[in-house]
């Protein structure tokens, strides 16, 4: 082993300096206890700091080392390491490498461990454990744009089944899939790595006994920033997963989100029974080929907005390298409530959204958000469509038919009677609350509601008919 330098710091105690093992490991400084059981291949303690190894090199020993190879297995009695870092750099093809810290804050201890052992020994089978936090991946175009971060990963292993590719434990914590192009840029870098290895390079499968995600979470990113961070959670479990690289890992897994309830009190909001799954690469492409995409989906009981309630609420989202696109629907009202976004990774953001309704009774809305103002008793159909770019809408046009009639009831319009000038005139006064009575309670058997607009300017037509007469509004809007 090549070293830098070595003193005695005692009669008991030698430090060596500046050492490296092949391509694999480099260590700053190493302190070691010796005693004469060394004689027998046993090293009391061995203090290791400022250590920084590389587990694939770790892993597949080179033939043209042999002559490093321990004539004799060495077992170190006790093993503590401080402020090293091993750094996973076989995840796959691609797969940026993974520092993985060890004795940061508290130095590692290890006990009995043997190496060159020509069979495994107690310590090579004794579960060890590790973390690291705040990992990141970032976007191959974008050094600053995020695509994968994880708050926290921890892992247990054995000194053993390291050195073939296999975990006891791998443990995800608050990982975060930032939604956005950089995303899918960063997994064609890895698709195109993988392909270009061939087959008899590529290492062993990994082994993962127990693999779980925990507070798993969604950030829509554009221009390579998170812009909204999706207020659902994500998990996973999975034992005995075998992956021919950590690329797999999201085919291999089934995530889901856990059941919950969500309150914003602020805006009066609540949502009860959220739940749903995420889901990669699913379904297929035009030609065959797998989709890429990640999916999320959730369902919900209820989702109640001031007195306003939808009940089973689905949403799905596919997000891919082109945009964002979506699909919901609800019951409200005793009707049917549907609606789309899609949503370009464009320069300028081109996108567009549109609502239905069907069969809802509007009662039930006017209930709720204006009770004492507004209220239209009737069963509605409805749509609305409306394109925009960035936060500048392009255009937009809705329809709500009334085909079955309905009430029109506007009760704040008796106080603006109480409001009209004491000094008209009698056939003015009396106009005047003629046309506000006209709107204050009116049947009517057939209706419809249109709006369009065309910035800058747009334009509201309301058309009622009933044996009270005509209703007909029109609006410009500017």
């Amino acid at each position: 082993l090549p070293i830098s330098s070595a003193h005695w710091l005692d009669f008991a105690w030698l430090e060596v300096r500046g050492i490296r093992y092949r391509d694999a490991l480099r260590i700053d400084s190493l302190t070691l206890r010796l005693s004469p059981d060394i004689l027998l291949g046993r090293i009391p303690e061995v203090r290791l700091y400022g250590a920084r190894g590389w587990l694939s090199r770790l892993s597949t020993p080179s033939s043209n080392h042999t002559s490093s190879h321990f004539p004799f297995p060495i077992t170190i009695q006790k093993l503590l390491i401080s402020e090293s870092t091993l750094l996973i750099d076989n995840l796959g093809p691609g797969l940026p490498v993974a520092p993985l810290r060890l004795g940061d804050s508290t130095p590692l201890l290890f006990t009995q461990v043997r190496f060159r052992a020509h069979t495994p020994g107690e310590a090579a089978d004794e579960l060890q454990s590790a973390s690291t936090e705040d990992l990141v991946f970032y976007s191959p175009y974008d050094p600053l744009a995020p695509v994968l971060s994880f708050g926290r990963i921890d892992v247990a292993f054995t000194w053993e089944g390291l050195t073939h590719n296999r975990l006891e434990l791998l443990r995800l914590t608050r990982p975060t899939v930032y939604l956005g192009d950089d995303l899918f840029a960063f997994a064609n870098r890895v698709d195109a790595a993988d392909e270009a290895v061939p087959a008899t390079a590529r290492p062993e499968p990994f082994q993962i006994a127990e693999f779980t995600v925990t507070d798993g979470r969604l950030a829509l990113s554009l221009y390579g920033q998170p812009l909204v961070h999706l207020p659902v959670r994500f998990a996973a479990s999975r034992e005995n997963l075998v992956l021919r690289d950590f690329s797999e890992l999201q085919l291999a897994t089934t995530f889901t989100i856990p059941p919950s309830d969500l309150d914003y009190p602020a805006q009066d909001l609540s949502v009860r029974g959220l739940r749903g799954a995420l889901y990669f690469n699913l379904g297929q492409q035009a030609d065959g080929t797998g989709a890429e995409n990640v999916v999320p989906t959730v369902f919900a009981d209820s989702l109640t907005w001031k007195k306003l309630t939808a009940e089973k609420l689905s949403l799905s989202v596919t997000v891919n390298a082109d945009g964002l696109f979506g699909r919901a629907n609800a019951f409200l009202g005793g009707g049917s409530l549907d609606g789309g976004v899609s949503l370009f990774f464009k320069n300028d953001l081109p996108w567009s959204a549109w609502a239905s309704v069907s069969g809802m009774e509007s009662g039930v809305v006017t209930d709720a958000l204006t009770p004492d103002q507004f209220r239209l008793s009737s069963l509605v159909d409805a749509l609305a469509v409306v394109s925009a770019q960035g936060k500048h809408i392009r255009g937009g046009w809705g329809r709500l038919t009334f085909k079955d009639g309905g009430r029109l009831q506007i009760p704040s319009v008796a106080k603006l009677a109480d409001r009209i000038p004491q000094d008209w005139d009698w056939i003015k006064k009396g106009s005047a609350k003629a046309a506000l009575s006209v709107l204050e309670d009116y049947s009517f058997d057939q209706g419809e509601v249109r709006l369009t607009y065309l910035p800058p300017q747009g334009r509201l037509k309301l058309n009622l008919r009933g044996s009270q007469g005509l209703r007909d509004i029109d609006i410009q809007l500017r």
